[in-house]
């Protein structure tokens, strides 16, 4: 008696719950690393880079955080889509009409549509900011670094290039 071949339907519904399964254990990590890495970076940076000095370009700071905001929510929506065009195509599986239809269904293109998104929109919030910390480093790194002014750091530079100084170098 010969062994059975595998049914490669039933085959393809395993795997379409194992990543059912898969895609529901990565959504806390994802949403995790997404918005709180890029907020805590950003709160970081206000904290020990601007501090107490007044913040320049403040709109793209707000732009950062609206976009990993969404970006957030694209992620989730997308994790949520998926599972949902997950159990879809199970059910088509079971029911013999996944040859005829799309797999998933309009879910599976609005879950490939959400994740698109969800990488865009995080890209533009670093974009943003990255523009933010330009415009906010440079001027206070100058300040930071010295512990003063740039106008009281080449005040003290002057002073402390005397004529005899000046007459001790040929």
């Amino acid at each position: 008696m010969a062994d059975p071949k595998p049914d490669p339907l039933a085959e393809y519904r395993k795997f379409l719950v194992a990543a059912e399964q898969k895609s529901q254990e990565d959504f806390d990590k994802t949403v995790l690393a997404l918005s709180g890495g890029a907020l805590g970076i950003s709160f970081t940076f206000l904290k020990d880079v601007i501090g107490a000095n007044p913040i320049a370009q403040p709109a793209l700071l707000f732009s950062a955080w609206v976009a990993w905001a969404f970006s957030t929510f694209s992620v989730l929506a997308s994790y949520y889509l998926s599972h949902l065009s997950l159990r879809r195509a199970i059910a088509q599986v079971d029911k013999g009409t996944i040859y005829k239809q799309r797999p998933g269904g309009a879910l599976a293109l609005w879950t490939a549509g959400l994740n698109a998104a969800g990488a865009l929109l995080f890209l533009i919030g670093v974009l943003c900011i990255t523009l933010f910390a330009g415009f906010n480093f440079t001027p206070r790194a100058l300040e930071n670094g010295n512990k003063q002014s740039p106008k009281a750091a080449s005040s003290a530079a002057s002073a402390n290039a005397s004529p005899a100084s000046a007459a001790s170098h040929p």
